[in-house]
């Protein structure tokens, strides 16, 4: 099969061990704090109504993180003739394949410590804005540092990703890749 006669490819989106402590720690620490919150607003007695409104207000806060914070995270990745696709509950992200200069497997110790500078430190995976000393600045969409793709655009954007199987995703893209890459 030549460069120009594929068709798509699909990769998961693994879950870590990490992630997955992190991310059930943090929907059981949300539920309590709202719980707690509401048999507060419940349960205080003879205070004022704005109070008990409040806190009701502020026991659906850790509910609209969480749902804020899922609508982002990777949830698979798709290889196209024209692009990789990062599916998330939200708008997916679409980095397309003629501005790639470069796509190599990274281990984890290859980035090295990462600043988070937006978006989730591993509560659903690590996606957002990054920046290590050894990568610089970089778009993370990952959620198992087992499978770290690393992409560099033309205009020196990073993008880290994390398809599963990673070894599969990489066999893909340089079967379909022009022979220039």
């Amino acid at each position: 099969m030549s460069f120009e006669e594929h068709e798509e490819q699909h990769f998961a989106a693994r879950w870590s061990l990490l992630v997955w402590v992190l991310s059930v720690g943090g929907i059981v620490i949300a539920v309590l704090a709202g719980g707690g919150l509401m048999l507060m607003a419940a349960y205080s007695g003879h205070r004022e109504t704005i109070v008990r409104l409040a806190l009701v207000v502020a026991a659906f806060g850790p509910a609209v993180i969480l749902g804020v914070v899922a609508l982002f995270a990777p949830r698979a990745y798709t290889l196209t003739d024209d692009a990789i696709v990062i599916h998330r509950r939200g708008p997916a992200v679409v980095i397309p394949r003629g501005q790639l200069l470069e796509v190599r497997r990274v281990r984890s110790g290859d980035v090295g410590f990462a600043w988070r500078l937006f978006g989730s430190g591993g509560f659903f995976g690590w996606f957002g804005l990054f920046y290590s000393r050894n990568v610089g600045q970089f778009w993370a969409y990952v959620t198992n540092q087992e499978d770290l793709i690393l992409l560099v655009q033309a205009d020196e954007t990073r993008i880290l990703i994390s398809p599963h199987p990673a070894h599969a995703f990489l066999d893909a893209i340089r079967r379909t890749q022009p022979p220039s890459f």
